[in-house]
């Protein structure tokens, strides 16, 4: 019985984190948008900046609501999370944030591209 009850406590533990990629945090500093976040064993995608939080079916943003699609360079800070920094600044306003990353699989062909998995959206506000 204390085995089953240790085995719910690490499955409500994994689901209380959420699936990767996970985004843990969006902050604003001189208007460039800063995330923290983490990937467990995904390769990192793209960092989006979004005017609205409308999604498309894949996950990603609404393609005329990007604001900024950014390469993601994520930067290690603690074990298994990461921070990153857009290059390009936002005008003032209210923006949501998303990360995407995809499985390292060798099976991915230009014919037949593994699919980007998308984070959760982080709201933040760039003051002026």
């Amino acid at each position: 019985m204390l085995a089953a009850l240790g085995a719910a406590g690490l499955v409500s533990v994994s689901v209380a984190a959420g699936p990767a990629p996970y985004l843990r945090s969006a902050t604003t500093q001189k208007r460039h948008v800063l995330v923290t976040f983490r990937l467990d064993e995904l390769v990192p995608g793209r960092l989006t900046v979004a005017s609205r939080p409308a999604t498309q079916l894949n996950g990603s943003f609404v393609a005329t609501n990007v604001r900024i699609d950014e390469l993601l360079i994520p930067k290690p800070t603690t074990p298994g999370s990461y921070r990153a920094t857009t290059k390009h600044k936002l005008p003032p306003g209210r923006y949501w944030v998303k990360i995407s990353a995809r499985a390292l699989v060798l099976d991915c062909l230009p014919l037949k591209p593994c699919k980007w998995s998308w984070s959760n959206a982080r709201r933040v506000r760039v003051k002026g």
